[in-house]
């Protein structure tokens, strides 16, 4: 399974203004689509019983972080930052459901 941690472009499935322009328009298309990864939530095991972790990284609306973190039952610990460590953790088969958060723009 591979996913972008950081600018995954939507912009190709996202509602443009149609030739009837007495609607509003659905999408402000000088806002780029462009989403962040922030969690990913893993499981290992087979359908119906295994184990789950998951992966996540702050973020706020001053921005999001470039660290990862581990959450495995009771323990938390760093797994790394950018496409070294982690991108190597995150990004893996095990990944079951992705987070993302739409970029903002100033």
């Amino acid at each position: 399974v591979h996913f972008p941690l950081d600018g995954l472009d939507m912009s190709a499935h996202a509602g443009r203004m149609g030739a009837n322009q007495h609607h509003q328009q659905f999408v402000d298309e000088s806002v780029p689509a462009e989403y962040d990864l922030f969690a990913v939530v893993n499981h290992f095991g087979r359908m119906g019983f295994g184990h789950y972790t998951a992966f996540a990284r702050n973020w706020d609306e001053n921005g999001i972080s470039s660290d990862w973190h581990l959450f495995d039952d009771s323990s938390v610990r760093n797994v790394g930052s950018g496409t070294a460590g982690g991108h190597n953790a995150v990004v893996s088969p095990a990944a079951y459901v992705l987070f993302y958060r739409r970029k903002t723009w100033q």
